[in-house]
């Protein structure tokens, strides 16, 4: 189905992927984002094999270092070390133990880590990112500009896909989607300076890190429900947030904007009231009310 901007499927069809990402129009390299945030809630091998067999092109995985995708977390045994070798191990641990690096290796796609990459210095001239972002006002942050990777910066030209999962979060995020997935672009594995107090910065630091990317590439977005979805309503349940299974379902759209508006509104949230959503539409245009109305109709609906 396709609502505007929006297209939506729900079906066991292994084609799923490759019906969604026929409508995205991506233009290779694809940088990949999935989101691997927590070893209990991420993106699955499933669906990253799924993802990357529907692109007819050069394809890369990304992302950086996670605060709790250890074995430790997985045992219920705290967030596990942060230390920078510790994380390295935990990072191959994490790939082996899902099956995602198998998937990488199938296809022959290279997987590059933001923070490995910050740390080894590795990275644009931050006067040369914020020139090109410069059509955006300026971040909050500047060392955003410094933390560039230079093997994604020669990739300009291709795709940005924001391989987002579909997860309710507590205030004030509310749903962690597209936009709020680039958030992990910020070498992690600690982003809490870019919260601020009390969250107050964090509706800016997410539409900024998205001003980066956007500038950089043309950044479309995906929001997957396949295999699980989750849910976290309070801050303690970020961990092991509560999950719903084999839903089906995915959603993409070339305006990330719009679909995260559409995915707020199957799940009965109002965009308007969504800070860092409604910051975003300000500078990456809003969404359209029509489609709104027709996702509030849909039916359609995980939690």
């Amino acid at each position: 189905m396709r609502f505007g901007k929006v297209v939506l499927l729900q079906s066991k069809d292994p084609e799923i992927f490759k019906k969604v990402i026929s409508e995205l129009n991506l233009k290779p390299p694809v940088i990949i984002k999935p989101n691997w945030g927590t070893i209990n809630n991420y993106t699955e091998a499933q669906v990253i094999d799924g993802v990357i067999s529907a692109i007819n092109g050069e394809s890369i995985v990304v992302e950086s270092y996670g605060w709790a995708r250890t074995e430790d977390a997985l045992n219920g045994k705290g967030i596990g070390s942060v230390k920078g070798a510790d994380l390295r191990k935990s990072d191959e641990w994490f790939l082996k133990n899902s099956g995602i690096g198998d998937v990488l290796k199938k296809h022959g796609v290279e997987y590059l880590n933001v923070t490995e990459e910050v740390r080894a210095k590795r990275v644009v001239e931050p006067s040369v990112v914020k020139k090109i972002a410069e059509k955006y006002p300026p971040v909050l942050f500047e060392e955003m500009y410094a933390e560039v990777p230079t093997r994604l910066f020669d990739l300009r030209g291709g795709t940005f896909l924001s391989l987002a999962k579909y997860r309710l979060n507590h205030s004030p995020i509310v749903v962690s989607l597209s936009l709020k997935n680039l958030f992990g672009m910020i070498p992690g594995p600690s982003r809490r300076r870019f919260h601020g107090k009390n969250d107050e910065k964090l509706a800016q630091t997410i539409v900024d890190i998205n001003k980066v990317y956007h500038s950089l590439f043309k950044v479309k977005g995906m929001v997957d429900a396949v295999l699980t979805a989750s849910n976290a309503p309070t801050a303690a349940e970020a961990i092991r947030p509560k999950t719903a299974k084999s839903k089906w379902l995915l959603l993409g759209s070339e305006d990330c904007v719009k679909l995260d508006a559409f995915v707020a509104c199957l799940e009965g949230k109002d965009p308007e009231n969504i800070g860092y959503l409604k910051l975003a539409a300000s500078y990456f245009g809003s969404w359209d009310e029509n489609d709104l109305v027709a996702a509030r109709k849909s039916g359609v609906r995980v939690f």
